[in-house]
């Protein structure tokens, strides 16, 4: 969302520190191959998501709509690779990837995205390869709330739901987890990770 040029600087101080999900970052670069090549889905600023992977050796696609937030990756994770675009209009034929991550981005589509871009990432995925997501514990589709300051509309499940749609996805739910996190400067969030594998 074009709303985060804005915000590039401020979201990472405030969300680039998230212990949960450098755990479940670091759990899949255990488990993937070595040099695998990883996709992450709303990347950001590239911090920590394609930061730790490609010091870790693995060639990393970034996907973002926010330019931005893609300057900001691009300085600060110059071996990675950055796209400008919409995650809803990358091609079907896109990969093979070991692992897939969103952290925090399919929350700003409606349900029907979420559930759409769930099954194309099924078919961006090496046989056997793992999901990584982290998604805000709501149970609301479209929630037009504000983040930051900003208007943003927002969609998620609680942790039973996204468990569900993740398995019609096409993937066996490794594990998944509630938790807390407090933002620095910011109230606390309920957060779901979801470490999720592809049959081989």
């Amino acid at each position: 969302m074009e709303v985060f040029d804005q915000l590039a600087e401020l979201y990472q101080g405030e969300h680039s520190h998230n212990p949960h999900q450098a755990a479940l970052i670091e759990k899949i670069n255990s488990l993937v191959p070595a040099a695998a090549a990883i996709l992450d889905l709303g990347c950001g600023t590239g911090v920590p998501t394609a930061k730790i992977f490609t010091e870790s050796g693995h060639r990393v696609v970034g996907v973002d709509i926010a330019e931005g937030m893609l300057r900001l990756a691009r300085d600060q994770v110059p071996a990675a690779e950055f796209i400008r675009t919409d995650l809803r209009e990358l091609p079907d034929d896109l990969g093979p990837f070991g692992a897939v991550t969103a952290f925090f981005s399919l929350l700003m589509l409606s349900r029907a995205d979420i559930e759409k871009t769930l099954a194309r990432i099924a078919g961006w995925l090496e046989p056997g390869g793992y999901l990584g997501l982290g998604m805000v514990n709501l149970d609301a589709d479209s929630l037009p709330v504000e983040f930051m300051g900003v208007p943003v509309v927002v969609s998620g499940y609680p942790q039973d739901a996204l468990a569900e749609r993740v398995t019609e996805a096409g993937f066996e739910v490794v594990s998944i987890d509630t938790v807390e996190f407090t933002p620095a400067g910011g109230p606390p969030e309920s957060q779901i990770f979801v470490l999720g594998r592809l049959p081989d």
